[in-house]
């Protein structure tokens, strides 16, 4: 039995306190060793800061509910600039401790970083129901005619019609998006452009349930990438950050193609399990 786990980069380390900074900047003054700073070596400032406040945090000092000091406050308690404090705060919005508003301030949600959510997919039934445990809300869709380079991706003529919808996908109660999907669905279902606006489960369930249809085989392929800017800025995570990219093919007993899936997982949030067992 095998599993295959995909894990994004961690920044946390031994918390440090804004006192122990300054105390370590002082003793190195002074010719010292700090044991604060050689619990971090090479550690950035932000990352030291994210970690501290995550600690203020799980103690209970800024409890959930309760807002952090202002970004220019903390700023000068740690005595840091105000966009190396963005990017610390920045961190815990990308763990789920805080939500950060315009005008509203930071908000505390919780206590400890949310956990990866985990994807076990063993089967085609796995996978037709894949996160029937999370949320889907729907971005935009439009009927778009193909080109010649996606008409190749689809494996149909030039021209022909589909319907391309985007989704993100959240856990209930974590606004942070675990997927994010560019979907290709084939335009002979009829009504397909309503049926995918009440959509909150996996569409390719609904469309089994709707049209009777029966998906029997699923073509799949991952890769790791890194996102650019605009595709970081849909799951809420830094430029450049690590992601898993699996394109699915959905076909029914005729072998036509139902439904082609692009989804792009932040690889922080997101744990691809796999089991296989010998017949």
């Amino acid at each position: 039995m095998s599993a295959y786990r995909l894990r994004g980069c961690s920044w946390t380390d031994r918390p440090i306190g804004a006192r122990a900074l300054r105390k370590a900047s002082e003793m190195k003054t002074n010719g010292v060793a700090s044991s604060a700073g050689e619990a971090t070596p090479g550690l950035p400032r932000y990352a030291q800061v994210a970690n501290d406040l995550m600690g203020r945090i799980a103690s209970g000092e800024y409890p959930i509910g309760s807002l952090l000091p202002k970004e220019v406050d903390l700023s000068a308690e740690y005595r840091i600039s105000r966009h190396t404090m963005r990017e610390a705060l920045r961190r815990l919005d990308e763990a789920g401790l805080v939500s950060r508003r315009r005008r509203a301030g930071t908000e505390v949600l919780a206590a400890i970083p949310a956990a990866s959510y985990r994807q076990p997919i063993n089967s085609i039934d796995d996978l037709l129901q894949y996160g029937e445990a999370t949320e889907v809300r729907v971005r935009r869709k439009a009927r778009v005619k193909c080109n010649a380079a996606l008409a190749k991706m689809l494996g149909c003529e030039k021209g022909r019609e589909w319907l391309r919808v985007e989704t993100i996908r959240t856990r209930p109660g974590d606004r942070r998006p675990i997927c994010h999907t560019t979907m290709y669905l084939n335009a002979e279902l009829a009504d397909i452009d309503a049926r995918v606006e009440a959509v909150t489960g996996p569409i390719s369930a609904m469309i089994e349930t709707i049209y009777g249809l029966r998906i029997t085989e699923i073509e799949q392929s991952m890769q790791a990438v890194s996102l650019d800017t605009a595709g970081a800025r849909r799951l809420r995570v830094g430029a450049g950050s690590p992601a898993l990219q699996a394109v699915r093919r959905y076909y029914d007993a005729t072998r036509r193609l139902v439904e082609l899936a692009i989804a792009v997982h932040p690889g922080e949030r997101f744990v691809y399990v796999t089991r296989l067992r010998r017949q």
